[in-house]
C-alpha cells in the first residue's frame, strides 16, 4: 500500500502504527521521523515563515480574503506517484492543505484513484479517534486500538499521580501577535495534569484575545507554544512583543515549548505533550527534564 501524508501528525500517525516504509510523498511540514526526509515532497507554503507572527498574520489574512489557500499542492507529481491512500484534514485552513483544497487541485483524478483519509480532531479524545480511523483504513486496526489503550492507560496513570495536587492556574499560548488562546485539545491536556485551563474550554477552537484581557487573569503559569514554532523561533519572536508583555512576564512563571513538534500535531506526540506540562506545572512529581528540544523556563 502507498501511503501519502499532506500533514505532520498523520506522517507520525503512520509511523506510529508501523507503516513508515510504505509512506512514498509528504508535505513540506513533515520531519518525524526522520526517514521522511529524503521523501518527495507534495506541498508549499505561499508564506514567508521568517517573518514575525504580525506579519505572518497579516499575509494570511490577505490570502484568505481572496478565497485562496495558504498552501501549494504539487498536483501533477503527486499524481505521478500514484497513491493508494492519502492523507489530509479538514481541521484548519491555515495549518496545512486542507480536504477542499485537495479535491480542488487533483479534480476529477480523486474519482477513480486514491481513497482520502480526512482527519477533523477538535479534542483529545477526537485525535485518539483518528488514529483508530487511519489504522482501520490501513488495515491494521489491532494495532492502532493496543497503541491508543497505551496511551489512555499513561493518561490514567497521570491523574492518578497528580489527584491529590493543587490545581494550577495555567495560560497557554498559541500565537504571540495578535494574541490566542490554544484552545482544540490543549484545555483536555491540562485537565490531565491537574490544571485549570483559562479564557477557553475543550473543543472550543483556538482564539483571539485582547491584552487587556490578558492582564486580568490571575495565572500562575503562563506558556507558550505558537502553531509551527520551535524554542528558538518562539525566542527571537519575544523581541518584537509590545513592552507591556514585559510587565504582564514580570513575577509570574513563563515557559516555552516547542510547539510545533508537540503540542500543534495532533497525533501520537499528544502523549509527550502531556508529560512536558506534568514536568512544567508539577516538577515535584515529575521529573523535568528541560532541554531546546522539548521546554525551558523563561
Amino acid at each position: 500500500m502507498k501511503i501519502v501524508s499532506l500533514i505532520p501528525s498523520s506522517t507520525e500517525i503512520v509511523d506510529f502504527l508501523g507503516l513508515s516504509k510504505n509512506l512514498i510523498g509528504v508535505s513540506h511540514e513533515c520531519d518525524n521521523p526522520k526517514m521522511v526526509k529524503g521523501l518527495p515532497i507534495l506541498t508549499k507554503s505561499k508564506i514567508k515563515i521568517n517573518q514575525n507572527s504580525l506579519k505572518i498574520d497579516n499575509d494570511i489574512k490577505k490570502i484568505l480574503q481572496l478565497g485562496l489557500s495558504v498552501y501549494e499542492v504539487k498536483a501533477k507529481l503527486l499524481k505521478n506517484l500514484n497513491p493508494d491512500v492519502i492523507i489530509t484534514q479538514s481541521q484548519c485552513s491555515v495549518c496545512a492543505v486542507s480536504l477542499e483544497q485537495l479535491k480542488k487541485s487533483l479534480g476529477a483524478w480523486l474519482d477513480s484513484s486514491p481513497r482520502l483519509i480526512d482527519l477533523s480532531p477538535n479534542s483529545f479524545d477526537d485525535i485518539l479517534n483518528d488514529i483508530l480511523k487511519v489504522g482501520e483504513f490501513l488495515n491494521v486496526s489491532s494495532n492502532a486500538i493496543e497503541k491508543v489503550n497505551f496511551i489512555k492507560t499513561q493518561v490514567e496513570v497521570i491523574k492518578k499521580k497528580l489527584i491529590n495536587e493543587k490545581k494550577k492556574k495555567v495560560l497557554c499560548i498559541e500565537w504571540l501577535n495578535p494574541l490566542m488562546v490554544a484552545g482544540n485539545w490543549i484545555p483536555d491536556l491540562l485537565n490531565f495534569s491537574n490544571a485549570d485551563s483559562l479564557m477557553i474550554q475543550s473543543g472550543s477552537n483556538s482564539n483571539f484575545i485582547k491584552f487587556e484581557n490578558l492582564v486580568k487573569l490571575k495565572v500562575d503559569k503562563v506558556i507558550l507554544m505558537p502553531c509551527g514554532f520551535d524554542i528558538n523561533r518562539t525566542r527571537e519572536e519575544l523581541k518584537y512583543l509590545d513592552k507591556n508583555f514585559d510587565a504582564f512576564f514580570h513575577n509570574k512563571e513563563v515557559y516555552l515549548v516547542d510547539g510545533n513538534r508537540f503540542f500543534n500535531r495532533p497525533g501520537p506526540s499528544i502523549l509527550e505533550s502531556l508529560y512536558i506540562l506534568c514536568e512544567i506545572i508539577h516538577p515535584d512529581i515529575f521529573q523535568p527534564k528541560p532541554s531546546n528540544k522539548r521546554w525551558i523556563k523563561l
